[in-house]
């Protein structure tokens, strides 16, 4: 049976998986937001490589987040494992990359896994692994379809 604690819990770490894409969406490029999202000493695994610590990580999006490229994340399939004051976490993700006033130029679809744990300052990721299971780039879909498509002088 599910207990109320159980259900506050499960309740505080999809929280954690909301704020971390609604500040990601946000465009701020503070990374102070972060501290309630992330453990101190996070791991987070990217197909560019690994990231320990959360000042780590902080210098790592600070960077990152240059330029007029926004996104829009989509959460879905939320599962939460509970164990006591820990949990592993399993998300889909479908992310939007556009430049204000525009259309998406790149859509993803990247699996994430968070291992979370119980702090004195409530749930947060002590890990995080960001897989992409497929890119599309509009742009370069654009560009080939112009290639290959025939023009009107040669359809005559």
């Amino acid at each position: 049976m599910t207990t109320t604690q159980q259900l506050a819990d499960r309740a505080a770490i999809a929280d954690l998986v909301a704020r971390l894409g609604h500040w990601l969406d946000s465009g701020d490029p503070g990374t102070e937001a972060l501290r309630d999202i992330y453990a101190e000493d996070v791991v987070v695994e990217t197909v560019r490589g690994t990231l320990c610590g959360l000042d780590d990580v902080m210098t790592h999006v600070g960077r990152a987040r240059t330029g007029d490229e926004r996104t829009q994340h989509f959460n879905t399939d939320l599962l939460i494992d509970l164990d006591g004051d820990r949990a592993e976490v399993a998300v889909q993700q479908l992310v939007h990359f556009f430049r204000p006033g525009g259309t998406p130029h790149r859509t993803a679809g990247v699996r994430c896994a968070y291992g979370a744990v119980r702090t004195g300052e409530g749930w947060r990721f002590a890990r995080a692994e960001f897989a992409p299971r497929w890119i599309e780039h509009a742009e370069a879909e654009a560009q080939a379809q112009s290639v290959t498509a025939p023009s009107s002088a040669s359809a005559s």
